[in-house]
């Protein structure tokens, strides 16, 4: 049963943080910070829109020029050239008095934007010098060195008496595609492996964010009413191990808060996210398979809100006898970084367990407390609408541990929060779980 005094604590844990700048702005920031970028890049993209790249291009061998214009004959959104391409005649002897006076274009003038030199043994060196006031563009570059390969793969098939266009639509012909889908009790579910994964990596990410941060946050209240002897008027009026599970779970409402506020805006940003694109006039077929094969849906966004509460009740009651142990916030930081260390080691067993769920190994290491609520979250969304093996199971392993942990850690919780002066060691500690 709670306690009025517990609920109190709970209240008082809850709201003295809600109110704060910090819990608004950390709660308001990933929403915003999606939406800085995705309508950054088409506010910035539709302010300055690319102008065409005026190109001189010197072709010692002088078959590659009209095949390579031909290639990059795309336009930019407004409808004219993306490249604007000048031949510059030059021989073996002119070519540096040539290649000079295009440089002080380049530079002074700035009437070109870039200056591609072919070789005249392009075909045998495979090497072209591309020369601008930056090379920062690497996509101009990357279309440029294929229009190029393209052209000396032809002439190469063409030497063996080959056409390359008959070789290159055998190509196209006989190039496959794998359509995933998910198999289960009720039928198939299309899911694409890619979006699976990104999705799965997100939550536990912010999953694991939330537990270190409000796991540390009652750690350093420990520590402040610790260290301003405020837990001597405190524990008067209250018990011990109330006041620690209040203090709690008055932080876990803020987690909750916060990854329900996330988890809403998710569900809410991945279901008009395909049509937002297609408005501003992204028209890329694989991201939109992506988005159409994101499944997170309301039940994965529960399991994600209840493993995480598992998760960080575990160790914040961890964090909590970290912060009853020592006297300083600088003493806990040394003290939690085996906690951090072993929250971070699930999240790392993620990326594997996240591929492969099914495995004998993901399934006994979602069982071990520590690493239950990332990797047995991941194991979850990753077979979602299929539910693992050992879901039950490991809730209720978490569970009864968590149980067991209150009433050990409460004990450490119940001394060490009295006591000044130095830190406690290890050794201490465990003699303190003794004390009646």
């Amino acid at each position: 049963m709670i306690s009025k005094k517990m609920l109190a604590v709970i209240k008082r844990e809850y709201l003295s943080r809600f109110k704060t700048k910090g819990f608004i702005i950390g709660t308001l920031i990933f929403p915003v910070i999606l939406v800085l970028i995705f309508g950054g890049i088409f506010i910035f993209g539709t302010l300055f829109q690319p102008s065409t790249e005026a190109t001189a291009v010197i072709d010692m061998n002088g078959t590659v020029y009209e095949k390579f214009v031909q290639l990059n004959a795309d336009t930019l959104k407004n409808g004219v050239p993306k490249y604007s391409f000048t031949r510059v005649e030059a021989t073996p002897e002119t070519v540096d008095t040539v290649l000079a006076q295009l440089k002080h274009r380049l530079i002074a003038d700035k009437t070109l934007d870039c200056i591609l030199l072919i070789p005249e043994d392009v075909y045998e060196s495979k090497q072209v010098e591309y020369m601008a006031r930056t090379v920062s563009d690497f996509e101009e570059q990357q279309e440029f060195s294929s229009a190029l390969s393209r052209i000396v793969t032809n002439k190469s098939l063409e030497s063996m008496g080959l056409k390359s266009d008959e070789v290159r639509r055998a190509f196209a012909m006989g190039r496959v595609s794998v359509h995933t889908s998910q198999v289960t009790d009720k039928g198939t579910v299309e899911k694409s492996g890619v979006s699976g994964f990104i999705l799965t990596y997100i939550l536990t990410y912010v999953m694991l964010l939330l537990m270190m941060t409000y796991g540390q946050s009652v750690m350093r209240s420990v520590i402040e009413e610790k260290s301003h002897r405020i837990t001597e008027t405190i524990v008067s009026s209250i018990r011990p191990i109330e006041l620690l599970i209040g203090k709690v779970v008055g932080v876990c409402g803020l987690g909750l808060t916060q990854l329900a506020i996330f988890g809403l805006f998710l569900l809410g940003g991945i279901s008009i996210a395909e049509p937002l694109f297609t408005r501003f006039g992204v028209q890329s077929p694989e991201l939109m398979q992506i988005l159409q094969q994101v499944h997170f849906t309301p039940s994965v966004f529960a399991y994600m809100l209840v493993f995480f509460t598992l998760g960080y009740i575990f160790f914040s009651l961890i964090f909590a006898a970290v912060g009853a142990m020592v006297t300083s916030e600088e003493e806990g930081q040394q003290f939690q970084m085996p906690i951090i260390f072993l929250i971070m080691i699930g999240f790392f067993i993620m990326f594997t367990v996240a591929k492969n769920p099914e495995t004998s190994q993901a399934f006994w290491t979602s069982l071990i407390p520590i690493f239950t609520p990332l990797v047995m979250f991941a194991r979850i969304a990753a077979s979602e609408p299929v539910l693992p093996s050992g879901t039950f199971l490991s809730m209720g392993i978490m569970v009864a541990t968590i149980v067991l942990f209150t009433l050990v850690i409460a004990k450490i919780y119940r001394v060490g929060i009295l006591m000044y002066g130095k830190k406690a060691s290890l050794k201490e500690a465990l003699k303190w779980i003794r004390y009646k």
